[in-house]
């Protein structure tokens, strides 16, 4: 679909949701000045993809609650941002680590926030960016608490390409992987998304008690010996739990 076209489409979606007593073809092809075909098309792909429905009655056309659904993404991300931010920063108060707090997104993790001294070591990351789940910590972290059929899903989707010399890329070594970090409660990225750098990630739930996202502490790989790394797992988990209890989470 052109830019054109999707840009119109919006502009349609907009009158919906303004309009109370929805809106019939006719007035979709005043409205933008467009042929009623054009404007049954556009109406007919919203609907197609859940932005609005269609009553059989009177063939008005309404927006659906999927517009309501996104809002509450939004919405409950600012959320859970804001629920989270003091205790990122108590973590990174405690281990002088860069802190991160993602979210799971489709078969990616969005950084929402980042918490970082003067001490801490600079990283790539920043709010907002993308990042693959399978070879970062808090990524693991998100994968080991999925349903199985979402991480069946994910394996068929995603490619595991190799990061570093340490980047899982077998599944079947990832699930065992995975299973470790269930018993644990935390996973370790051991330099296998960038060389140098290891992280501690924990998964956060929400108040449905499914996995929403993880919390994580980077640094250099010299500094997390295995003595160091069980006892800054255990401020990393006790972070994750005080999150996902604020959120809501009876785990």
């Amino acid at each position: 679909m052109a830019i054109g076209s999707v840009e119109r489409s919006l502009k349609i979606l907009e009158y919906v949701v303004s309009c109370k007593n929805g809106v019939r073809v006719q007035d979709v092809s005043e409205r933008m000045g467009i042929s009623p075909p054009t404007a049954f098309k556009h109406l007919e792909t919203l609907m197609k993809a859940g932005y609005i429905c269609k009553e059989s009655s009177n063939r008005r056309y309404h927006a659906s609650y999927k517009i309501v659904e996104l809002g509450s993404s939004i919405l409950r991300n600012v959320q859970a941002r804001e629920i989270a931010r003091p205790f990122l920063v108590k973590l990174m108060e405690k281990t002088g680590m860069t802190v991160h707090f993602v979210l799971k997104d489709g078969d990616e993790g969005v950084y929402i926030d980042k918490v970082e001294s003067a001490r801490t070591i600079p990283t790539i990351s920043r709010i907002g960016m993308r990042m693959r789940l399978y070879s970062t910590g808090f990524g693991k972290a998100i994968l080991a608490y999925v349903t199985e059929k979402e991480l069946k899903d994910y394996l068929s989707n995603v490619k595991l390409e190799k990061q570093t010399a340490n980047t899982i890329t077998d599944a079947k070594r990832l699930i065992e992987e995975l299973e470790r970090v269930r018993e644990n409660g935390y996973a370790v990225d051991n330099e296998e998304n960038e060389p140098g750098i290891k992280c501690i990630g924990a998964p956060i739930f929400d108040y449905t008690n499914r996995v929403l996202g993880a919390v994580s502490v980077t640094t250099a790989a010299s500094i997390l010996s295995d003595q160091v790394v069980e006892t800054v797992a255990r401020e990393v988990c006790h972070v994750a739990h005080d999150i996902s209890e604020r959120l809501g989470c009876k785990r």
